[in-house]
């Protein structure tokens, strides 16, 4: 569906990836190299596989095939975007390296996952800038899941390894077969967090285990069974587990992908499935598919050592800590550690501890000032504008310095304005481009969304570069 029906290319870097392993596992390690990296620009979500991908060719073929894959890589790279290169015009290939960041800043674009429910199924329209706990985001929440899911990963893949190379003396001798079971194990792993925990994450995001999940289960099922138990595998207990778990992952995730693909083409979809596609269903199917990454973990812990599971456990927990350590020791906290809900303003873009011209390019780069007094921490704007955050009823006091930045033209004039849950709590007097700066406190206990607004004074925008200088939230 994904590919013949709708005309999408993850198929496609899905075969060149595993092109790039047949030939690490011939020995091929720049070619390897160079295949990867193929695979990489030809979908730029085979991305995140490199680290796994690396780590294994590092344990079959040590540092000098590592070397050699990552020369691949580099070539492969280079004659890519050899066009760019001569035309000295490479800015734009890492632009596209990078622009789907927050391009779509939404809970869940589709993947019925962990996003999905705390959307109520409305992933789509719910925006992952809303605070989930403490100082932290939907999306920071969902990056802290992924890395600890990817430590997790690797970890998987590295400890015999690590042990044998830290304890020159210990006997570890890993075979190809115990590397692939636990290299796919990853893999899979790395594939369910990247579509499960993330914020932001396409319905497509999981199609790759449609070609990972059989390929685990190959290696699964030789280390489970006897050497009696492989020559009759299809009448075996374990085998017909698996095909019962990979038929309901291919049914869930068929509905998945066919109420995202009717979403974009409502003509095209089967009409009997096109009535199912509401939250009563795509909920519980989102808490499935979590479920049944769970059951995966249980039978892959069958042959890890089952104290692993702490690592993603202790991870995360203590990024969450690190995130949140300034609010849990009551400290105050720049406004700027939240991102806007909202954030519109009549001229240029919001800029942080910088003044709004900044957004113009290195060489407009300006610190934050009115009237020559500077400041380390604040927001640069321009009226009229609108910014509105997420603090969730966990200050009590909302402090600010305020004023018409030095860069502005002499007719600059605003007001400032702060609102808590869309009531004023406070609005100034004209300010004036000659002005000092102005400070403010107001109590926010209980806000939930803290706007700040500056408009025009009545007489235009032009100069009005507004500043909210060292803003702060006192728990």
């Amino acid at each position: 569906m994904d590919g013949a029906w709708w005309g999408q290319v993850d198929a496609l870097g899905v075969l060149i990836y595993l092109s790039a392993l047949i030939l690490m596992l011939k020995r091929r390690p720049y070619l390897a190299g160079f295949v990867y990296m193929a695979s990489m620009m030809t979908k730029l979500q085979n991305m995140i596989y490199g680290p796994v991908f690396f780590v294994l060719l590092w344990q079959l073929l040590g540092l000098p095939g590592l070397l050699r894959a990552i020369a691949g890589a580099m070539t492969a790279f280079v004659g890519l975007n050899a066009e760019f290169f001569l035309a000295r015009k490479m800015n734009l290939v890492f632009e596209s390296l990078t622009v789907n960041y927050d391009y779509f800043p939404f809970m869940s674009l589709n993947a019925y996952n962990l996003w999905w429910i705390v959307a109520k199924g409305d992933g789509m329209h719910t925006l992952d800038k809303f605070t989930m706990l403490g100082l932290t985001n939907a999306k920071t929440m969902g990056l802290l899941l992924f890395s600890s899911s990817y430590l997790f990963a690797v970890v998987i893949m590295v400890k015999d390894t690590l042990v044998k190379i830290v304890t020159s003396h210990a006997k570890v001798e890993l075979d190809t077969t115990t590397l692939l079971y636990r290299y796919f194990t990853a893999l899979v792993v790395v594939a369910c967090a990247f579509f499960l925990f993330q914020t932001e994450s396409h319905d497509r995001y999981a199609f790759p285990l449609a070609a990972y999940l059989p390929l685990w289960a190959t290696f699964f099922l030789h280390t489970s069974l006897s050497v009696k138990d492989r020559s009759n595998i299809l009448i075996t207990r374990a085998f017909k587990i698996f095909s019962i778990f990979f038929l309901l992952f291919t049914l869930l995730y068929f509905y998945n992908l066919h109420n995202a693909f009717i979403d974009n083409y409502p003509q095209n979809g089967i009409p009997a499935l096109v009535k199912l596609n509401q939250s009563s269903i795509t909920v519980p199917v989102s808490y499935l598919q979590l479920f049944l990454f769970g059951v995966f973990i249980y039978a892959a812990m069958l042959h890890l050592p089952k104290v692993l599971l702490t690592i993603p456990v202790i991870a995360f927990g203590g990024l969450l800590l690190m995130n949140n350590l300034t609010l849990i020791l009551h400290k105050p906290i720049p406004i700027t550690a939240f991102f806007p809900i909202i954030s519109q303003q009549g001229y240029g873009k919001r800029q942080t501890n910088m003044s709004v011209n900044s957004a113009n390019g290195i060489g407009s780069w300006n610190p934050l000032s009115v009237q020559y007094a500077f400041y380390r921490r604040g927001i640069g704007t321009h009226s009229k504008s609108y910014h509105q955050f997420n603090i969730n009823g966990q200050f009590s006091k909302f402090t600010t310095d305020y004023g018409i930045d030095t860069e502005a033209g002499v007719n600059g004039t605003a007001t400032f304005e702060i609102y808590g849950d869309d009531k004023p709590l406070f609005i100034s007097d004209k300010t004036g481009r000659f002005d000092l700066p102005r400070h403010v406190e107001v109590d926010v206990t209980g806000v939930k969304m803290l706007g700040l607004v500056t408009n025009d004074a009545g007489d235009g925008i032009n100069d009005d570069h507004t500043d909210w200088l060292n803003p702060l939230l006192w728990p």
